[in-house]
């Protein structure tokens, strides 16, 4: 008798225990990570309502369901959210962002650049996540059989549509409208800001471009299933008529580029643009990479520049903003765009179009992000790996200079983008191949440098600085060859990184190593430009890499209309602005974000930099330059 009671109890409780399991998993994440996102509302009324909805609705499924598939339901749904927590834990460890589905078109190729050491979490969710899913299991194991009459029926569909009705008008009333801005200029203070009262927590909603603020702001289960309606449906819905017709309303009201001091300073001149993996401000001292250091001092040096992460795969984002001044959008595309769309403009195009030879080197497969066909697409002639330069081992810098034959030529002028490898992580001795020549080099530098911090920390970041060191090589190489060769005079060596060295796994560490307290701020990274002909000099301007397609195009003349690229040549007299995706920005004396600000000039400048942010993403996410021709004189 008593054990059948246990059971009847057991049983009656099945599906609360399913919902309550739900819903502490979701409110002991935000608890965590409730920092996150900067809403002062993240744990607030909105992700606890959408959250008690899902909850609810979750329930009554597996209230009404047939008990097998009932059950089938709940550890499916228990499954994918355990993991979902997980991935979102772990990504913004690593990245310092949450999980989105955009990230999926990438992971194919990330996977291969997979290792364990990536996989930190907090213990405590960890432990949750587990408790969570046992007890989900415990549940679905004691989910009674069913008894269905017209009382049990009823509850279970008045149950879905309170929840569903719930869901829908809770998100209806966070949706606003969101126009383009009228009378665009520069200026902080402007007139006919249509957007001026717009709430910033209903505009980040809206939009659903920034997983840091909206993973908080919605909940786990609202956050989950609008990521995939917004990344793989509501976008493909909207009017592409339209919004050409917008985005030509807003380029025709940004002001035309003016000349400056060093337009046309460097056109005619060869040109090997240099991409360097997990290149870091801390890098470049005279122990870590004395070449570089060495060259530095007799560039353009540009102390204040950004690789903001727009997209998870930092590699390729840094990579394609920087050969289209366009920005990556979030979602709303898939891979194939990047094969497909029109991009005229592309840096390898506009050179071709001056009559140079235009080529990209990288010493992975060209299917890795599928830069063999997308680098045609940008306008290259043809995109070479470690098999066509010849190299024994794809990860050592120093021997893509196998390849200097190819990256140069002495007919004609060129155009040579080349990405290096060698400072990729992780910082293991799974690259032990590529440090070791280094590490006793490594280690005196290091114990030189004074910096410290715990026995795995300073492993990986030796190790880190072995790397590094063997990219300064085939730098410093690079320089030698140019030189014999008699091509350094005209050649131009435009040096930055992908993004800053991420792949240190301590993230407190990285903080404290550069002196800053926000993760955005992590991204300040090395930009030079060399060529014997220019007088070295540092500029102080704040940029990003948005802003190195403008400069570029304006230091060899490029024939391209720069009112279509949201970016800002260096040179100029522009502000010098440096914005995230998540729509904050810096401009060396403040950090802004929306939820600082609840009106005024700084609100107005806000929205203004958001705009910027979603123009761009919508110039390649509708294919604008199908229809529009950015090769304009201006």
């Amino acid at each position: 008798m008593r054990k059948e009671k246990i059971k009847k109890v057991l049983s009656a409780g099945a599906v609360p225990l399913y919902m309550a399991a739900l819903l502490c998993l979701d409110l002991s994440f935000r608890a965590m990570y409730g920092f996150v996102g900067g809403w002062k509302d993240a744990a607030g009324p909105t992700a606890l309502w959408f959250t008690l909805l899902w909850v609810c609705l979750f329930g009554a499924l597996a209230f009404l369901l047939p008990r097998l598939i009932a059950r089938i339901f709940m550890i499916l749904t228990g499954s994918v959210f355990c993991i979902l927590v997980v991935v979102h834990a772990v990504m913004y460890h690593l990245f310092g962002n949450f999980f989105g589905f955009p990230d999926l078109l990438y992971a194919g190729d990330g996977a291969a650049f997979f290792s364990f050491s990536y996989l930190q979490m907090r213990k405590l969710l960890l432990i949750i996540v587990i408790l969570t899913f046992a007890a989900i299991i415990a549940a679905a194991v004691f989910l009674p059989r069913r008894c269905y009459h017209w009382k049990r029926i009823t509850a279970g569909i008045l149950g879905l549509a309170i929840s569903v009705a719930g869901i829908v008008l809770l998100n209806q009333s966070l949706l606003v409208e969101v126009k383009i801005l009228d009378n665009m200029t520069w200026s902080v203070a402007r007139k006919g800001n249509i957007n001026a009262d717009l709430d910033p927590v209903k505009l980040t909603y809206t939009e659903f471009d920034n997983p840091n603020a909206c993973l908080p702001l919605a909940g786990l289960y609202q956050y989950t299933f609008r990521d995939l309606d917004h990344t793989f449906l509501s976008e493909a819905s909207r009017d592409r008529a339209k919004v050409v017709a917008d985005l030509d309303t807003y380029f025709s009201g940004r002001p035309a580029h003016q000349d400056n001091e060093l337009t046309g300073a460097l056109a005619g001149k060869n040109v090997i643009m240099i991409m360097v993996e997990s290149l870091d401000s801390w890098m470049l001292n005279d122990a870590f990479m004395p070449t570089l250091s060495a060259l530095a001092k007799d560039s353009l040096r540009f102390d204040h520049f950004y690789t903001p992460l727009y997209l998870n795969a930092g590699t390729f984002s840094t990579e394609f903003t920087s050969q289209t001044g366009v920005i990556p959008p979030i979602s709303g595309v898939s891979t194939d765009a990047y094969v497909e769309n029109a991009l005229p403009a592309a840096l390898p195009a506009l050179f071709a179009q001056e009559g140079y030879r235009v080529n990209s080197y990288h010493s992975a497969s060209p299917t890795i992000y599928n830069r063999g066909a997308i680098h045609k697409n940008l306008g290259f002639e043809s995109y070479h790996s470690h098999v066509e330069m010849g190299m024994q081992d794809y990860m050592i810098d120093s021997q893509l200079l196998n390849g200097f034959d190819l990256i140069v030529d002495r007919q004609q002028p060129f155009y040579s983008f080349i990405i290096t490898y060698s400072g990729h992580g992780s910082y293991t001795d799974e690259y032990d191949n590529i440090a070791q020549p280094h590490m006793e080099q490594a280690k005196q530098a290091v114990a030189a440098s004074g910096v410290t911090g715990s026995e795995d920390t300073m492993e990986q970041f030796t190790r880190a600085v072995a790397q590094i060191m063997v990219t300064d090589d085939f730098i410093g190489g690079l320089v030698d060859r140019l030189e014999e060769a008699g091509l350094l005079e005209d050649t131009v060596l435009v040096i930055y990184g992908d993004h800053y060295c991420k792949y240190l796994t301590d993230t407190d560490f990285l903080l404290n190593l550069k002196g800053v307290g926000s993760r955005n701020l992590l991204c300040n990274t090395p930009l030079l430009i060399y060529n014997p002909g220019l007088s070295p000099r540092t500029v102080e301007k704040y940029g990003s890499t948005v802003d190195l397609y403008p400069t570029i195009c304006n230091l060899f003349s490029l024939n391209a209309d720069l009112r279509y690229f949201v970016g800002e040549d260096l040179f100029s007299d522009g502000e010098g602005l440096v914005y995230w995706r998540d729509g904050s920005f810096y401009d060396g004396t403040e950090y802004f974000d929306a939820s600082q600000s609840a009106s005024g000039a700084e609100r107005d400048r806000y929205y203004e930099v958001r705009n910027r942010l979603d123009m761009s993403w919508k110039t390649f996410r509708y294919n604008y330059f199908l229809y529009t021709d950015p090769l304009l004189a201006e």
